[in-house]
């Protein structure tokens, strides 16, 4: 889909509320226990079908509709979130992904507190994702806003962590709870020494912050046992579940 015409497509998108939070169960390794759920975009196309992120999020990303879906998918995920926490009377956590222009707006904090406000999630029912870019290319503006999220009791988190330029000074001076392994070193984990290596010296390295570790695009057995013995906190993939409907994860932690 050409650009111009993917972006007038998703105003579209946006005015008949085509786009739905799918989302992805967070697993803890050590009793595969659901904890958790990434929120995903979808997007309910009347003549495509759903689409996911990689067919238009590129677009979005750089559109001026970005911020209004990326407080549309906080406020929605912390909804969700508050109503699981009262259906299954335990703690649950929603990541949500932020979009850059969320921070250039300059009252993400304001509004992030507000939903919590409105939804009645406590915060540490929140988690907000940032890529390592995001924080380079709104650096005053990210480390404002998280530091008084986090002073909230909000969950932050580096999504991809490794495959960006952030330095490792970004971990002194961004107010994390958690490290996200991106799912290219979780591929070959037992194939690809260099991967191993890699994934082991991000473990440790969290844990010397008093960070969690979460690994995503967990697809086999091996690589699940692998995560484990090395010591990661958490995980997601399709060998747990793929991407789902709330109704559907509302129904499964309810069978759980």
């Amino acid at each position: 889909m050409a650009r111009r015409a993917c972006e007038e497509e998703l105003r579209r998108a946006v005015a008949h509320s085509e786009l739905e939070l799918y989302y992805q169960p967070q697993i803890r390794l050590v009793d595969g226990a659901i904890v958790g759920a990434e929120a995903l975009l979808r997007w309910n196309h009347p003549e495509r079908g759903v689409l996911t992120p990689g067919t238009f999020l590129a677009v979005l990303d750089q559109s001026v509709l970005a911020s209004v879906v990326g407080h549309w998918a906080v406020e929605t995920g912390a909804a969700f979130c508050a109503h699981v926490r009262d259906r299954i009377n335990g703690a649950f956590c929603v990541a949500v992904n932020l979009f850059g222009a969320q921070l250039s707006d300059g009252d993400l904090a304001a509004r992030v507190l507000g939903t919590l406000e409105r939804t009645g999630l406590a915060p540490d029912g929140l988690e907000l994702e940032l890529t390592e870019n995001i924080v380079l290319e709104h650096d005053t503006a990210a480390l404002e806003a998280m530091t008084k999220l986090r002073s909230e009791g909000v969950r932050i988190s580096f999504d991809d962590f490794g495959t960006g330029y952030a330095s490792l000074s970004m971990l002194k001076r961004v107010a994390l709870t958690r490290l996200k392994i991106d799912q290219s070193f979780v591929r070959s984990i037992n194939e690809d020494a260099k991967d191993a290596t890699i994934v082991k010296a991000v473990i440790d390295l969290a844990q010397g912050f008093g960070l969690d570790v979460i690994a995503e695009g967990i697809e086999t057995e091996s690589q699940f046992a692998t995560l484990k013995t090395l010591g990661c906190d958490l995980g997601q993939g399709y060998l747990f579940a793929r991407p789902m409907p709330a109704a559907e994860l509302e129904k499964r932690l309810r069978a759980s």
